[in-house]
């Protein structure tokens, strides 16, 4: 039997049929020829929209930074929210292709793969998984045969450009996959994962650690390492973005020990001090490990109050830093149980870098790696998308508290300004300490000399 995957049919769809209200029971050759089709509800009531995993990017951001660069996909659509824009097709002409590779053109397989995401419930289920106004107009055929060719198109990509032992996504150019791979973690750019799941197992193979690879490459903690496989997928995640959000935090709210005069002591925001300024009291920084959000802690020194240090991950900031920080924030904003670790922490670097001699300190401190042009240009993008940010404090003012407290226990005391004018001028601090060790030995001399003669 000879199945016809790249029908013109399929590529030339009419409007009856994206707009179509029913499906008829079809052979598995029409099947791979359509790539679609099921004999259900063709619009199954859609839930609330409270319950969908995948919504609209929240209109503070969208208003805020332009929205057709950092939450519209540049090369490949992936789920309703932005199927058949035009720029976009040149990607999505090849995805039939795509699947038939992955499944090493087992046409049974693929036939089966479309067969269980017809059925009413899966289907019901898929679509829950996005905001009503996305995927109401597409029929159930239309819809089934998007999920299925996008979920092929991930798993390809992924097993093709993440592959450790070869390289072989040859259809498109390089430029176009580092596209790819950043469209693969927009918030509105997303299918379920348990989606993936079940395309992996009819196809018989795992793309598990191809997975974890692409996370690591798109994460922002320099160094991180992705955490076991047993860690990562014991509840299986909602979508790649949920993934590369679980990677960086913990499943809990973060938790730092609090003194009772720390309990005591309310944080002040619009006094919090910059980088410099914590380092005139004392604060020095330190990489935390290991390497998580989690980990963002403030010590004191056990020998001496005057010192203390303040805990953070490493932080690798390139050209598409701003991009991946926003849709991980609009997923924050968007998942009700969600303690916003990343909109907490990006508050926190906006609060403590106010310039580029901010970010200088960090940088030599191991906790900050920057690949932009300049050091303002961090400040620029941390004040950028810290904007008009209202952070769950819950997570973080346990730190911000014990680090004001301290900043304003030590500021204008003669030790913080001993440390600043050493900062500021560091030969000439240890000139000026030369002479005043001098005169001290002086005077010690002159003591003894004179009880001496007595």
């Amino acid at each position: 039997m000879h199945y016809h995957i790249l029908n013109p049919e399929i590529q030339k769809m009419s409007k009856h049929d994206e707009k179509q209200s029913s499906i008829d029971l079809i052979s598995n050759e029409s099947i791979i020829n359509w790539i679609i089709g099921s004999a259900t509800d063709p619009n199954p009531p859609p839930p609330p929209s409270s319950t969908a995993q995948v919504r609209s990017v929240p209109s503070i951001l969208r208003e805020k930074h332009e929205y057709d660069k950092y939450f519209v996909p540049q090369a490949v659509s992936i789920g309703p929210c932005h199927f058949g824009e035009p720029k976009l097709q040149l990607l999505e002409k090849h995805k039939p292709d795509f699947a038939m590779k992955l499944f090493s053109n087992d046409m049974e397989a693929l036939a089966s793969l479309y067969i269980k995401l017809g059925e009413a419930s899966m289907l019901k289920e898929l679509r829950s998984f996005y905001e009503e106004n996305t995927t109401s107009s597409y029929s159930d055929k239309v819809f089934t045969r998007m999920m299925l060719l996008d979920s092929c198109f991930i798993l390809y990509f992924v097993r093709s450009v993440f592959n450790e032992n070869s390289f072989n996504f040859r259809e498109i150019k390089s430029d176009q996959i580092f596209l790819v791979s950043e469209d693969l973690f927009m918030f509105e750019n997303q299918i379920p994962y348990k989606l993936l799941s079940l395309v992996m197992s009819l196809a018989k193979l795992n793309a598990r650690k191809e997975i974890l690879w692409h996370i690591r490459r798109a994460s922002m903690l320099g160094s991180l390492k992705p955490k076991r496989n047993s860690e990562l997928f014991e509840n299986e995640p909602d979508h790649l973005l949920h993934l590369l959000h679980r990677n960086h935090t913990p499943d809990k709210n973060v938790r730092v020990p609090m003194s009772e005069s720390d309990k005591k002591y309310k944080y002040q925001g619009s006094n919090f001090p910059n980088v410099n300024q914590l380092l005139d009291v004392g604060i020095r920084f330190r990489p935390c490990d290991p390497i998580s959000l989690e980990n963002v802690a403030f010590s004191r020194g056990w020998y001496c109050e005057f010192s203390a240090a303040v805990r953070l991950p490493l932080v690798a900031v390139d050209y598409s830093t701003k991009l991946v920080l926003l849709n991980l924030i609009a997923y924050e904003m968007r998942t009700v149980d969600s303690n916003a670790p990343f909109m907490g922490y990006v508050c926190l670097l906006q609060l403590m870098i106010i310039n580029h001699e901010d970010v200088k300190v960090l940088r030599d401190a191991g906790v900050l790696e920057s690949y932009l042009g300049t050091d303002n240009d961090v400040v620029n993008l941390f004040n950028e998308v810290a904007s008009d940010l209202v952070p769950h404090n819950a997570d973080y003012n346990s730190v911000k508290e014990m680090i004001q407290r301290h900043h304003e226990n030590w500021s204008n005391t003669p030790m913080s300004l001993v440390m600043h004018e050493y900062r500021k001028s560091p030969w000439k601090f240890i000139s000026l300490l030369g002479a005043l060790i001098a005169l001290f030995l002086t005077g010690v001399q002159t003591y003894f000399t004179v009880w001496s003669l007595k």
